[in-house]
């Protein structure tokens, strides 16, 4: 039996010394061929970046964008890693000497593609970390250039070609980064500040003054005008127009992208300080208001979102891509646009790559015949013939794309500037809606408003413009009191659209509000079936927009306090106890809604009662505490005016929104709403108060909002605002 044993133990002994024997076999064709691998891998790399970086621009799907983000991370380590490899194989005995040729590839990888500078905003920001990593890697490169003997001096000179293309590469790469980080962009748009500051300042000048510069102003005034003619003009044509030169894609993003108060175009502002005068002799149509009307009544004024969206396809270039030289010189003729710039330098650094080509084909390569010195050379080919091609691609495609739009031939599929779709959010859905499901932001769905969903497109614009012909320019500081003007006995209404009343709080009210108006069964039906079919569509319309608001301020933090965020999640865990015998018994979104609206009568008495008395509470504290404040006053006299009593007017209302009740609040202003017989007439005031909100919100999302979201598939907030920027003086005069 021992020999048996023995002879069993011997065969296990030498599977295992067979496994034993397999791993140093496999390290040794790993550490002879990883440098192949891994510099084919970050060619490959180059060439994936390069084919769908311009889809993060047209698509909000999370997949795409987290291909992109790996493949640009490890990108850059990829390329790093090989040039230490390659480092520490340059000073071992018996190096082979064609692996030092790539060194000054995996700088010409570094520098990028030209669809790709940066994946982020951040990314922009680490300028001086990619400068610093310029410095290092130049060095490590011509340290591994250096250590390598070079027999034939045609291999020498394509070593030094291919270098010098690698390090103006990874240069332009640092230049174009530093070029759209916000800080540099801040310091450019704070002269323009400072003009337009000085700008709002002439209005209030003497009488005197203003005919002595008369001659001046109306010279100023006429530039201004065909300023604003031109932009209406371009706006009616859709695309971006060869008339749109580079400086006017800086001078947006500057005024939108870097601040966080956007500011106005000078020529709107122009054109409103010289109708102050109240000049009898100028024309309706050359008053800014006669303009826009004039825009309003053209059948083509809904491709001015063509317009903006080649703007911001533009602005998107100017801040993520290497286009901004390609664009900066542009010489215009009836067909065709001609480009110098970045496009002859794409073409000289093609040149020197293929003389590179030429000079490694002649060379003398050593004479090694063995299959690794082979593959060296196959792979110096790879190389080689892959940043031609690159090159190459990069100028043919955006010449077809600058020549087709300037000839308004593009494919549908390359008009479209940004995903096209807006994000819902439904504060009832999520209710509804178990922890985890909302952890992984199910709550979150986008509504394409393309094709069959232009009502939300035509809506937006044509307010706006009908609020330019009545020189409402305050639109964009308004939350829906212009719609409420002709409704001043609706009090709950209008309590919550007040300026002292917190934003996101409203916003949440009112989209409670809308969702139970939304599946009342109450209200008058229409006989007239253009009339019915208008108001079904404002009824969606308003529910989208609701939902679009509520996402911009909830889920992507615009505006949104810690105050407002526990109103929201105090909110959110009441409609939930609500709706939890509706998830027992598998009851609809309608029935859910409903059970809000008519369900807890008694909190809505108690909620009453709770008004009246803190109303009469606060009467009584107000003598006390104004007599107070009087005191403390004459006690200290250096304390500013009114500094005590605002703080404690703040404390006291971040206190009271804490205590009052969300859902009282929206029945009470869902009760006065359905309280508007005419059905008609009730979702063209909720549209308009929710169109007002979002004209709101629009102009307050910060810089970094809109300049983050152009890689991330567009919002339609961005849209809008560029609207109100084009279209007039519309967005607040923060600067003042």
């Amino acid at each position: 039996m021992r020999p048996l044993i023995t002879g069993a133990g011997g065969g296990g002994g030498g599977h295992l010394m067979e496994k034993q024997s397999l791993v140093p076999a496999v390290r040794e064709l790993w550490n002879a061929w990883e440098i192949h691998c891994l510099i084919l891998i970050s060619l490959s790399l180059q060439v994936f970046l390069f084919l769908f970086a311009g889809i993060r621009q047209r698509s909000s799907w999370w997949l795409p964008r987290t291909l992109l983000w790996l493949a640009y991370l490890s990108a850059d380590s990829v390329a790093v890693f090989v040039l230490g490899h390659l480092a520490v194989r340059a000073s071992e005995p018996g190096h082979q000497q064609i692996m030092s040729f790539w060194a000054p590839f995996v700088l010409v990888h570094l520098g990028g593609q030209e669809t790709i500078t940066a994946f982020s905003k951040q990314d922009n920001e680490l300028y001086r970390r990619h400068l610093l990593n310029l410095v290092t890697q130049v060095a490590v490169a011509g340290y591994v250039v250096g250590k390598a003997s070079w027999p034939d001096a045609r291999l020498r000179a394509a070593v030094a070609i291919v270098f010098f293309s690698g390090c103006t590469k990874y240069a332009e790469r640092i230049w174009f980064l530093y070029f759209a980080s916000p800080g540099r962009l801040r310091r450019w748009s704070r002269g323009r500040r400072i003009f337009l500051q000085n700008l709002v300042k002439r209005r209030h000048r003497q009488p005197d003054e203003e005919l002595n510069d008369k001659p001046a102003a109306e010279g100023t005034r006429e530039e201004a005008v065909k300023k604003a003619r031109d932009s209406l003009s371009l706006m009616s044509k859709g695309g971006s127009g060869r008339q749109l030169f580079w400086d006017a894609i800086t001078q947006l993003v500057a005024d939108i992208m870097s601040v966080d108060a956007p500011l106005n175009q000078t020529h709107n502002i122009t054109i409103i300080a010289a109708d102050q005068q109240k000049d009898s002799n100028l024309k309706e149509l050359d008053l800014l208001p006669g303009m826009l009307k004039e825009f309003l009544y053209s059948e083509s004024r809904h491709s001015a979102y063509e317009h903006v969206g080649a703007l911001l396809g533009l602005c998107y270039r100017r801040l993520y891509t290497k286009d901004f030289l390609q664009e900066n010189f542009i010489i215009s003729s009836n067909k065709i646009s001609l480009t110098i710039g970045n496009v002859a330098w794409s073409l000289f650094t093609c040149v020197l790559i293929s003389i590179a080509l030429a000079l490694f084909m002649a060379a003398e390569k050593g004479g090694q015949l063995h299959a690794s010195s082979r593959a060296d050379i196959w792979v110096s080919y790879l190389l080689l013939v892959g940043a031609i091609v690159l090159d190459v691609s990069s100028v043919a495609v955006f010449s077809f794309s600058r020549i087709a739009n300037c000839n308004n031939k593009l494919p549908n599929w390359c008009k479209k500037q940004w995903s096209q779709k807006i994000g819902q959010y439904s504060i009832i859905k999520s209710a509804g809606m178990w922890s985890v499901q909302r952890w992984i932001s199910w709550d979150v769905t986008r509504q394409p408003i393309t094709k069959d969903h232009l009502s939300i497109h035509k809506f937006i614009l044509d307010t706006l413009l009908v609020s330019g012909t009545k020189e409402q320019w305050n639109i964009a500081s308004t939350r829906g009191q212009l719609a409420l003007r002709k409704w001043t006995t609706l009090k709950a209404l209008e309590e919550t659209v007040r300026s002292s009343f917190d934003f996101p709080t409203s916003v949440l009210i009112w989209h409670i509000a809308t969702d139970i108006c939304y599946y009342s069964d109450q209200g008058l039906k229409e006989h007239n079936l253009l009339r019915e079919e208008k108001t079904k569509k404002h009824k969606q319309m308003s529910r989208e927009l609701s939902q679009y608001v509520m996402y911009l301020v909830f889920k992507c933090g615009v505006m949104l306090t810690t105050n407002s965020e526990l109103v929201h999640d105090k909110a959110e865990e009441e409609i939930a106890d609500i709706l939890l015998y509706c998830r027992k018994h598998d009851l609809g979104e309608k029935d859910a809604v409903m059970r809000l609206f008519q369900g807890k009568e008694k909190q809505q008495l108690d909620y009453s009662k709770d008004e009246i008395r803190n109303k009469q509470h606060e009467e009584s504290e107000e003598k006390q505490d104004t007599d107070e404040i009087q005191m403390e006053r004459e006690e200290s006299p250096n304390i500013p005016s009114g500094s005590s009593s605002n703080h404690m007017k703040k404390l006291e209302q971040s206190v009271q929104a804490l205590e009052s009740p969300v859902l009282p609040r929206a029945r009470a202003v869902a009760q006065e709403l359905i309280s508007i017989k005419d059905e008609a007439e009730r979702w063209d005031l909720i549209a308009a108060v929710w169109a007002e909100k979002l004209y709101y919100t629009a102009a307050r999302c910060g810089g970094g909002f809109h300049y983050e979201h152009l890689s991330t598939g567009g919002e339609f907030a961005t849209h809008v605002l560029v609207l109100m920027y084009l279209l007039g003086p519309f967005l607040p005069l923060a600067y003042q």
